[in-house]
């Protein structure tokens, strides 16, 4: 068996199912070191089966699909279990009868600090994945588009619906302290 081969299949199928993924994390999921991880990036790229960007201090990996600037920036973004949180949230239709969210309820049903929830929900309004809108009684409430909503609903299920996602993040909150 080529082990070689495999890890660097098994690379190319993560990245497809993380696209954004950062060489760290993609060398956790693999379970092998950073330069092995390297390595593989390098080889998948210089093939042509994927691509790679440097983004601030991270090397990002991407699928050949995930082209355009817009979709490598809402990956990125939903690389962040906050940020899903939020999502999830959001999307949900069951918040006792309330049919609109403001940052404070975001807050209080995703379990995070209210400016965490203010600053994801800019960058989320940046990515024109989440629309502001102003209620009758002046208050700032926040939406999802129906379009966006299966969308992200589908995407959203290939972060925290799969074994390896939940037992990385099972894994990494070990090390927390």
């Amino acid at each position: 068996m080529n082990f070689d081969n495999t890890n660097r299949q098994n690379a190319k199928r993560l990245i497809s199912l993380f696209p954004g993924v950062h060489l760290r994390m993609l060398s956790r999921y693999l379970g092998v070191s950073l330069n092995t991880a390297r390595y593989h990036l390098v080889n998948l790229e210089r093939n042509g089966e994927i691509f790679c960007r440097k983004e601030g201090e991270y090397l990002r990996a991407y699928p050949l699909w995930a082209a355009d600037e817009r979709s490598r920036m809402i990956y990125v973004v939903l690389q962040q279990k906050s940020v899903r949180k939020i999502l999830y949230v959001i999307l949900s239709e069951e918040h006792e009868g309330v049919h609109y969210l403001s940052n404070g309820m975001i807050s209080s049903f995703a379990h995070l600090s209210q400016s965490t929830v203010s600053e994801y929900l800019t960058v989320l309004r940046d990515l024109q994945l989440v629309k502001r809108v102003i209620t009758r009684e002046g208050h700032s409430v926040f939406e999802i588009s129906e379009e966006d909503r299966r969308r992200l609903s589908a995407i959203l299920a290939l972060y925290d619906g799969n074994l390896l996602s939940r037992a990385t993040d099972n894994y990494l909150s070990l090390w927390e302290f």
